[in-house]
């Protein structure tokens, strides 16, 4: 299978044949998704970024008159240099090329780049603060540490894509490999590092976090006043949805709704439930009250959605139960 290296407006997507300008990607443990953009900034503290240039106040440029005239760019809150890898649900993490570290991580989605990409059939992105949003559970934030400064030498694919980042650090030339682990919040970090004597130190370790914040990407206003089953198809495709259930009983991230409504489902505590109603619009609203089996929590993003808009999704994923059950 053919692999390309695509750019546009600044960002980097590395993606299989055939192109996809899917505004919710992702990819899966085995082969992780790479992208280079703007990544969001969701709370970092400054001294994490210690080796980053701070943007210069722009004044306002009019075109008509063919000059600047008064007033000044907004800022867009954005880490500019770093590289996003996602795991599917699994694990979503972002390197940073400057301080050539991790500096965050999430579960159960990867990034919305809808203000960028704009809509997949109409393009244009948002003329301000278009930079990706977050979709997850945020886990693990970069906290301050002194070390000497890095200088970022690349990274290398494994045969399923998996990035090794090398940097240098101070007489150390170091690469790290970050791979999803079976725990919740939580992902394995392996650190070889030699220094110019050629001696050698590896080291494989768990690093856990807890539930920071919870991200939902880009709020849309779908103007959904009446809850339908076209509006819940709707809202289906406006927040990537099919990216991990299927309609068509295919396997997935998670599970098929493809016969869902009406079933009894096997829960992770070894339960059964009836997917009705009830159960579906609290699966939408709290994804981890009630895990289904052979799902594991965390996997399905956090959603504020309007009560129109989950009523509708429930009225959709109804309509999809005339088919036989996965």
């Amino acid at each position: 299978m053919r692999r390309f290296l695509f750019s546009l407006l600044g960002t980097t997507l590395v993606f299989a044949d055939p192109l996809t300008y899917d505004t919710n990607p992702l990819g899966t443990v085995d082969k992780p998704l790479i992208l280079r953009t703007y990544m969001p900034d969701p709370g970092l503290d400054p001294a994490v970024l210690a080796n980053h240039g701070k943007a210069s106040k722009s004044p306002k440029y009019n075109p008509s008159k063919g000059q600047d005239v008064s007033g000044e760019y907004g800022m867009i809150q954005v880490v500019p240099a770093a590289i996003g890898v996602n795991h599917g649900p699994a694990l979503s993490y972002i390197f940073d090329t400057t301080e050539c570290r991790i500096l965050y991580a999430w579960q159960g989605g990867f990034l919305d780049l809808f203000p960028h990409w704009g809509d997949e059939q109409k393009g244009g992105r948002r003329s301000f603060d278009y930079g990706a949003r977050l979709v997850g559970n945020l886990f693990y934030l970069a906290q301050p540490e002194s070390r000497p400064k890095p200088t970022f030498l690349g990274y290398k694919l494994s045969k399923n894509g998996t990035p090794t980042f090398r940097f240098k650090l101070g007489d150390q030339e170091v690469s790290q490999t970050v791979k999803p682990t079976n725990e919740e919040f939580s992902f394995e970090l392996t650190t070889v590092s030699r220094n110019s004597k050629e001696e050698s130190s590896f080291k494989t370790e768990i690093i856990r976090g807890k539930l920071l914040s919870k991200h939902q990407g880009f709020e849309r206003d779908l103007k959904i006043k009446t809850a339908s089953i076209d509006a819940g198809e709707k809202v289906f495709g406006a927040y990537g949805c099919i990216a991990c259930h299927s309609t068509d009983g295919s396997k997935g991230h998670g599970p098929s709704l493809k016969g869902l409504f009406g079933t009894q489902r096997p829960l992770i505590d070894g339960s059964d439930i009836l997917a009705d109603a009830t159960y579906i619009r609290e699966s939408i609203m709290s994804p981890n009250a009630k895990t289904a089996q052979g799902f594991p929590p965390n996997y399905m993003p956090p959603y504020d959605l309007k009560k129109e808009e989950v009523d509708s999704l429930v009225l959709y994923i109804e309509s999809l139960s005339s088919s036989n059950p996965e």
